[in-house]
């Protein structure tokens, strides 16, 4: 297949450089731009691009010398399920009342983000609700 102007392709086996102060941004398997050394599934997203991002589900922080966990959580505190019947498809949606996101980055622990971000990987809903468990 020749390669011109329209054609997009993805590199996922792109070689992910960790170093002091990044942001590493997680999505749902089938919507990354890469996938990392473990099969993550990763944006290729900085700064507040990654929190305001509809696509972006969990984020770890790192300023160098502390780590900060970050899930996308709704109003009531469920962790946001990009196939689950009733929050498919809403990452965009407004509250009515308040005029801000439906769902929002919350800072979590590591125990909920790793759960999460398996659930992300595999799409295994046991991992999701281990994390909503913590």
């Amino acid at each position: 297949m020749a390669k011109d102007k329209t054609t997009f392709i993805m590199n996922k086996d792109k070689e992910v450089e960790l170093k002091e102060g990044f942001t590493v941004v997680f999505t749902f398997a089938g919507k990354e731009d890469y996938k990392d050394a473990e099969g993550f599934p990763i944006l290729d997203l900085e700064g507040q691009e990654a929190f305001s991002s509809p696509d972006a589900h969990a984020i770890l922080s790192n300023n160098g010398n502390t780590e900060r966990y970050y899930v996308k959580r709704g109003r009531y505190g469920r962790l946001y399920n990009p196939i689950g019947l009733y929050s498919e498809g809403t990452s965009r949606k407004q509250m009515r009342h308040a005029g801000k996101p439906e769902w929002t980055f919350q800072k979590t622990t590591k125990k909920v983000f790793d759960n999460y971000v398996q659930f992300l990987k595999t799409r295994n809903a046991a991992w999701l609700n281990n994390a909503e468990r913590e």
